[in-house]
This record gives structure tokens, C-alpha cells and sequence, in this order.
């Protein structure tokens, strides 16, 4: 099988994306049920300089996406007319009809779909729209479709009408702790009485809740800090700025460090130090964030939004989003809990953090991609090469 994997974004990536690519691509590459694959990515992508260098695996440029082009652009198609593929996998909610190939696509971003807001101003508005309909369109026309979770699965069947039958949930696997770990440039608190949370920032994180329990935690333990990672994109500038003046308001500036975006080897030291993990989105597809916090053993408090319980299972204490009162009390009594009980819950949590596995996502990424080629017949059994 040859599988033409197509990364139509608009010319950049997130960090969830890369991580997928440079974990999976090593993983199917190594299958014997591919011959080869070829790798398509926009120019700025840059993805030939950061994944890795494979024997049956080839790169080429393509254009970045445009809103409703569901072709090919002249270059991609000269890359797969030469290339010859058997499938088409777009790892992004993205659809190119090539040929009348079958198509594997993968929704990552559920925001679209669900209506939830990422940004302000009527440009961001139009984007959002555009979005939702090149989502439906991505999912209604492929083949196959791959959800991270069976959150996102039962979302997809339930409110957009995607069959069942047509949907694999596929959890994504653990990104392992740096061992280079080391304190970011940016962090500036002495001590590790600290809360971390990590992630874009962007108003579907509900950020705020973490600020709004900040005063209330501190009167119970009044040297704890917030240090928060993650970098924004200029549509939601505003409402960093708004978080900052929420910070002022509650006098608690002083006490929250805006880290931007940090490297692998800073933010495995932010996991490992830190006094307590928050985790505040109101939606998420799957949260890689929460699968690293999970890996470094991490005390847990996660909103109960939409798939964050499936991942983290009842490593985590939850609370509503937008509840301020609650989070306070959960960051409240983790921080409160003793040396043994700390242990205890970080070993519950790394068995968790190991029930997710990368090799098992290949194998069934495989299986969905040999069912899209064989349009349903019956599989023969997967083996990865080791």
C-alpha cells in the first residue's frame, strides 16, 4: 500500500500536528503493509527539517490551503501523479479529491463543529465559518474518518451525521519526559510552590477560571504562583490582554508568570516541579497536554468538558467550567494532600500515562487506511515491523 499523507494547513502547524507526525510517521513507515509513503506539507512547514529522514518515505511542497479548492494544486499533483498512491490520509479536517482516490481524514480540531469561539473581530468570524464548512465537507466525503477520542466519535455521529461504521477513534500515545529537563529562561519564581497550565492561548482554554481561583487559593497558601505556557496568535491578543487586566483587577499580577512558548526540555521541567497541573479548556478533540502532564505524574485538576474525563480517566479531580469556587477547592485539596498521597495518585497517574501508546494508534491507523483502500473487505492482521 502507498499512502500519500497531506498536511493542507494554511502554512503553519500546531504543536499537537508536529507531534503527531514525528511520533507516527517512523511508526507506518516501518509497517510491512506500506511500500511508501509521500509526505506533502506547505513550504513554511519546514517539515523536511524536523521529521526524520526514512528510507521509504518522501517529501514534496504543496500550496497552503484555500478555502473550498478540493483539487490538487499543479505541484502536489505532478508529486502524485509520480508517486502513484493507493490512499489519500489528510491528518487535519481537510478534503482533496485526487483521482476519485479513497481518502483517511482526521479531525484534530473540534472548535469548528462545535461553535466555540477562538478569536475576535469579524475576520475571525468569516475564518470560523469557512472552517465549520471545509470540516463537514472533509467529513462527509472521506472514506474513513479517525477521531482521537470516542468523545469526539459520538460528537460526530450524534450531531453532524456521520455514520458510525465510517468513524475509527483512535487515542494518540505519550510524549515521554525530556531528560535534559531544565527551568525556562522566562520562569521567575524562586521555589516550586507552583500552578502550571500549558497550551495555546485561546478562549476556549477558559483561562480565566484559573486567574479568578488564584486570590482564593492563595489565602490558604499564600506562596503558591501560577506560571502559565503557550504562545497566541494575533486574532486572540485581545483576549490576552483581557486576562491581564482580570490578573491586575484581583491584585495577583505579581503572581502569574506568562512563559510563552517554551521548548520541550522547559516544559518536561514545568511538569516535573510544579505543585499542581490545571487544566481549564472548554473542549477539547483529545489534549496532548494532559497525556504529557499524565507521563510526568502530575496532581491533576481538569475541567469535565468534553473528552478530558476519557483521557485522564480518574487520575484527575474535576470541576465545571467556569466555576472558580470549584477549581479553587480541587487545586485547594491537592495542594493540601501529604508526601504519601502525592506518591500515590503519581503512580496511578503513570499507569494511565502507559495505558497510551503510539504503536497501538499505528496499527489501527493501518487498519483504517487497508479499509479505506479495500472498501470493506475484511482485514488481514497488522504486525509492525521491529
Amino acid at each position: 500500500m502507498k499512502v500519500a499523507i497531506l498536511n493542507i494547513t494554511g502554512g503553519g502547524i500546531s504543536g499537537g500536528h508536529k507531534k503527531y507526525l514525528q511520533n507516527m510517521l517512523p511508526l507506518l513507515s516501518a509497517s510491512p503493509e506500506i511500500e511508501a509513503i509521500l509526505c506533502a506539507s506547505p513550504a513554511r512547514m519546514s517539515a523536511k527539517e524536523w521529521l526524520p529522514r526514512l528510507a521509504n518515505v518522501s517529501y514534496c511542497d504543496c500550496e497552503p490551503f484555500i478555502p473550498f479548492r478540493h483539487i490538487p494544486d499543479s505541484k502536489l499533483a505532478a508529486s502524485l501523479d509520480a508517486f502513484q498512491p493507493d490512499v489519500l490520509f489528510i491528518p487535519i479536517e481537510r478534503w482533496i479529491n485526487y483521482k476519485n482516490l479513497p481518502v483517511v481524514t482526521m479531525l484534530q480540531n473540534m472548535a469548528p463543529l462545535a461553535g466555540v469561539k477562538t478569536g475576535a473581530g469579524i475576520k475571525e468570524y468569516l475564518v470560523a465559518i469557512a472552517r465549520r464548512y471545509e470540516t463537514k465537507i472533509a467529513l462527509t466525503r472521506a472514506n474513513k474518518v479517525i477521531t482521537p477520542t470516542e468523545c469526539v466519535k459520538d460528537f460526530l455521529a450524534c450531531n453532524v451525521g456521520v455514520p458510525r461504521e465510517k468513524i475509527n477513534s483512535i487515542h494518540y500515545g505519550p510524549t515521554p519526559p525530556e531528560t535534559s529537563a531544565k527551568s525556562p529562561v522566562t520562569f521567575p519564581f524562586r521555589g516550586r510552590q507552583f500552578i502550571f497550565t500549558a497550551g495555546s492561548i485561546e478562549a476556549y482554554r477558559g483561562l480565566e477560571d484559573i486567574i479568578l481561583a488564584l486570590p482564593l487559593v492563595k489565602k490558604s497558601f499564600p506562596e503558591i504562583k501560577l506560571a502559565v505556557a503557550g504562545g497566541g496568535r494575533p486574532q486572540t491578543l485581545g483576549y490576552f490582554e483581557n486576562l491581564k487586566k482580570l490578573a491586575s483587577r484581583l491584585k495577583v499580577s505579581d503572581n502569574i508568570a506568562w512563559l510563552g512558548s517554551i521548548n520541550g526540555a522547559e516544559l518536561s521541567w514545568c511538569y516535573a516541579n510544579c505543585s499542581v497541573f490545571a487544566l481549564t479548556s472548554r473542549i477539547e478533540s483529545f489534549c496532548f497536554v494532559a497525556l504529557e502532564a499524565m507521563s510526568h505524574g502530575c496532581s491533576i485538576v481538569s475541567t469535565d468538558s468534553p473528552c478530558l474525563p476519557e483521557v485522564l480517566g480518574s487520575t484527575a479531580l474535576y470541576y465545571k467550567a467556569g466555576d472558580e469556587l470549584g477549581l479553587s477547592s480541587a487545586l485547594s485539596s491537592l495542594l493540601s494532600q501529604s508526601a504519601a498521597d502525592r506518591i500515590a495518585r503519581s503512580g496511578k497517574t503513570l499507569e494511565r500515562a502507559a495505558s497510551f501508546s503510539w504503536e497501538k494508534a499505528a496499527v489501527s491507523t493501518i487498519d483504517t487506511l487497508k479499509a479505506a483502500t479495500n472498501a470493506g473487505l475484511p482485514l488481514a492482521p497488522n504486525v509492525l515491523k521491529t
